[in-house]
């Protein structure tokens, strides 16, 4: 079961109520700065308090500390502390005013005066991008000794960060990265509580953030909340939207993802984000509404933004392949490459296109080709090793294997299918190996460990080792419940044996745990449609058929039959199609990376599929993070 996130104090329902207030008064405002530059000419204070506990008292302890070595006449250190005021009402007027500057700068903590200015902006911006290119260099890493150490130098200059500049809400969000890629979410949460804290609430990629570490624990109606507070913070963070949309979808409510995209898309107008509308056009695909996805493709590639994202082109081109459009695939996929050359989803999309059209050769250049670009993307490698395997390259694609399972090992995909195909070739002992691996190496609560433990129970059948074989099928159906294949085959073993009543027991087990993806009554994702069905516009359709409308009136209020429903959202669309591309969003959304899987359906190995499916992106491996 997974760990649910509880806040770590009592501040957290307090912090979401700050940001449904959006931000400090006015009048606030301009006494804080009235502080900064001193009350009629006050000269600030030079240094900050003893017994400092919060990082903006120790970040004016250090100022101080430094001041006082680098200067060679003593002064003397006059305390910030934020006194009552009928603590200082007899205290002379300079004193009183030091007070109200320090109960002003920091009002959530009642924090301290720091005697210098923050950083400047520029250095600040510096430090920032160095932790975050050793990050990014870490995640690249195939040794993971370098990985770690990369990882600890990223951590220490982000913490350096933070006591150069408590207030600044990058830091938070880059360190809180780094905490939840090594699963220490206690600490993430404490880290992500007190940046909320220190950026007064209004700091929407820090809500994004711990509603993503959130959901990723299982905790969703903590990360309701963390999103809602996210978008109330910012309406326009698109990755609050999205992320959000993402979870509900997730959960099979289809129609508050539809909802949450659309707002997202109409509240980020001047800005437009293409994995909104990707997400929306695959929603409306998977619920069978195939023109209305072609409409929303073709609008999101119609922005500035989306016509440079490769996962809106590689999205549309799978939607075409399924829809048996073959004239339309291969240049929506080279277009995805053309703007972004190194997407590892177009290279896999694309080769696997082109395999199934019976080019090898063009299929093997693509293969090289996003391997060489992409060094630790796993998938491309165990695609092209099934490939080789398929044209009887076994030694080729075992070298591919191997290279594959040393670029990413937690890729679990590469040890099923490896082992699977050492076991069709009777190397028993090395299949076993593999999947042992494959096991040791899965993340915690992944399901799809599921497709080792239940490639695995299939070799110890056919072996013999009926046994054993039970006791890997109860594991694959305890990681993944709702594994169809893993309770088949189990099914399909116990009748072999002649245990019937056992066999059907586990397919009544197995209908029990499917989940059917049952779409909406009248779904749609077209905005004038979805105001149609509101309770109120039905009271209100009653109502005209209650005074008998004539004819020409209903033929009035009825829309024109040539007006596109979507034409608004398209001539908003061409609006901002002009303006300038933004820099990059913070809590950036990735695709899903496609996988290629072996998925054995029995007790014998040539029943297992041996073709590799790309997975549609549901809208992004987002990295649904926030950026700094």
């Amino acid at each position: 079961m997974a760990t649910q996130l509880q806040p770590t104090s009592t501040t957290t329902p307090s912090l979401l109520g700050v940001a449904r207030t959006q931000a400090w008064p006015r009048c606030h405002r301009r006494l804080v700065i009235a502080a900064q530059h001193g009350f009629r000419g006050l000269p600030k204070p030079t240094a900050a308090p003893t017994g400092s506990t919060t990082r903006a008292e120790a970040y004016a302890a250090s100022l101080s500390a430094a001041t006082s070595s680098s200067s060679s006449s003593s002064t003397t250190s006059v305390a910030a502390t934020a006194t009552p005021p009928a603590a200082t009402a007899g205290a002379p007027a300079d004193q009183q005013q030091r007070s109200l500057v320090s109960s002003v700068m920091d009002p959530y903590k009642g924090g301290q005066t720091v005697g210098r200015p923050k950083p400047l902006r520029i250095n600040m911006d510096l430090a920032l991008y160095r932790a975050r290119q050793t990050r990014i260099a870490a995640t690249r890493s195939q040794d993971l000794t370098e990985r770690s150490k990369l990882l600890r130098d990223a951590e220490a200059a982000l913490r350096r960060c933070l006591e150069l500049d408590p207030t600044d809400g990058r830091s938070y969000v880059s360190l809180g990265k780094i905490l939840v890629l090594q699963r220490r979410y206690d600490e993430a949460a404490r880290l992500y509580e007190e940046g909320a804290a220190a950026t007064g609430g209004t700091n929407a990629y820090i809500w994004a953030a711990w509603a993503y570490m959130a959901c990723k624990q299982g905790n969703t109606q903590l990360a309701r909340k963390l999103y809602d507070a996210a978008v109330v913070a910012d309406s326009g963070h698109a990755a609050a939207w999205h992320g959000w949309g993402l979870m509900e979808k997730g959960l099979g409510n289809y129609i508050k993802a539809r909802d949450l995209w659309i707002k997202g898309i109409q509240a980020t107008r001047r800005r437009p984000n293409p994995y909104l509308y990707q997400s929306l056009a695959v929603l409306a695909a998977e619920m069978g509404v195939t023109e209305e996805a072609r409409k929303w493709f073709q609008l999101g590639t119609d922005t500035v933004m989306g016509a440079a994202s490769h996962a809106l082109w590689q999205a549309w081109a799978l939607m075409e392949a399924r829809q048996g459009d073959k004239q339309a695939v291969r240049p929506l996929l080279q277009r995805g490459l053309a703007v972004s050359p190194r997407s590892r989803y177009n290279y896999l999309a694309l080769a696997q296109w082109e395999k199934q059209q019976g080019d090898l050769g063009e299929a093997r250049r693509l293969f090289r080709e996003g391997s060489e670009r992409n060094p630790r993307d796993a998938a491309l490698l165990q695609a092209w090793a099934m490939m080789e395997q398929e044209q009887g390259s076994i030694a080729e694609a075992r070298q591919l294997f191997r290279k594959g399972s040393k670029a990413d090992p937690s890729h679990l995909y590469v040890w099923q299918a490896w082992g699977v195909m050492e076991a069709r070739a009777g190397n028993l002992d090395a299949a076993r190996e593999l999947f042992q691996q494959g096991v040791w190496s899965a993340p915690p609560r992944d399901r799809d460990v599921s497709l080792i433990f239940q490639a695995w129970a299939v070799l110890e059948a056919g072996a013999g080792n009926h046994s054993m074989a039970r006791q890997l099928f109860k594991c694959a159906v305890k990681a993944n419940p709702k594994s169809e294949p893993s309770w088949l085959a189990w099914a399909d073993m116990e009748d072999s044996l002649g245990a019937y009543d056992r066999g059907n027991e586990l397919r009544n087990f197995s209908q029990q745990e499917r989940q059917e993806v049952v779409r909406p009554a009248n779904f749609t994702t077209i905005p004038a449609a979805i105001a149609s069905q509101n309770p109120l516009a039905q009271i209100s359709n009653l109502i005209a058929k209650w005074f008998n409308i004539s004819g020409e009136d209903a033929a009035a209020l009825a829309p024109d039959e040539g007006v596109d429903p979507l034409a608004a959202f398209r001539s908003a669309g061409a609006a901002v199609t002009a303006a300038p591309s933004p820099g990059p969003l913070g809590a950036a959304v990735e695709a899903a990376p496609a996988v290629a899987t072996q998925a054995v359906e029995g007790p014998s190995f040539d029943a297992a599929v041996a073709g590799a499916a790309p997975v549609v992106p549901a809208g992004a491996k987002v990295k649904g993070k926030a950026r700094s």
